[in-house]
């Protein structure tokens, strides 16, 4: 897919239930904290449409934000559904994440908390990178904690998608007619082959002058 992909929610039920008591951050990716990662969480504990990762970040790139269109008649609620700081949304939400230099591609791994405002209502995911973007990975985790009113329920969903060939930033977009409570972005830069095989000679022949 090119420009501007789409990826909508599929539907994958890993768990029929999960602990309320588990923080947001359900389904951490296995390279956090790794060489060329970054990771941001955000948990809209304001009314500000344009936020910081107030709540965790680590990022030695620059600094993400996040632009809020909640849309028409929809506003902030500091406590909704048992969870503090949720945004409706009949808008969009755009999360900006400065990386790495370039490198052969990049993943990204999305986790979301939301909640349906209508029967059929899911997230839709999508990107702007000026390259392709591949969905590697969804895993929905739910319903989580109580039910809510209507038949809603709390989901925990996680995209991993990929982007080819690796640009210095990107844009996430999520759109749907759903609550969201908190969204966890975790990216990791991967070199192409040669290079990583150029960092290997380089270790290997520095351990050789060492002996």
């Amino acid at each position: 897919m090119r420009f501007l992909a789409a990826i909508s929610v599929i539907g994958v039920a890993l768990f029929s239930t999960v602990s309320p008591a588990y923080a947001d951050d359900l389904y951490p990716p296995p390279w956090r904290n790794g060489p060329r990662t970054t990771m941001q969480e955000w948990a809209f504990s304001t009314n500000q449409s344009m936020t910081l990762p107030a709540d965790v970040v680590i990022n030695p790139y620059g600094q993400p934000y996040a632009d809020v269109y909640p849309g028409t008649g929809q506003n902030w609620w500091p406590v909704w559904g048992g969870h503090d700081g949720v945004w409706p949304l009949s808008g969009t939400m755009e999360f900006f994440i400065p990386n790495a230099s370039p490198n052969e591609y990049k993943d990204i791994w999305i986790q979301i908390t939301w909640a349906k405002q209508a029967f059929l209502s899911t997230p839709i995911l999508s990107s702007n990178p000026s390259g392709n973007v591949e969905l590697i990975q969804q895993i929905d985790i739910g319903p989580t904690g109580e039910p809510l009113p209507a038949g809603a329920n709390w989901w925990h969903t996680v995209y991993n998608i990929r982007i080819y060939p690796n640009p210095t930033s990107e844009m996430i977009r999520i759109d749907g007619t759903i609550m969201v409570d908190q969204v966890v972005i975790d990216t990791i830069c991967v070199p192409e082959p040669a290079a990583i095989g150029t960092l290997a000679l380089g270790a290997l022949a520095l351990l050789r002058r060492r002996r």
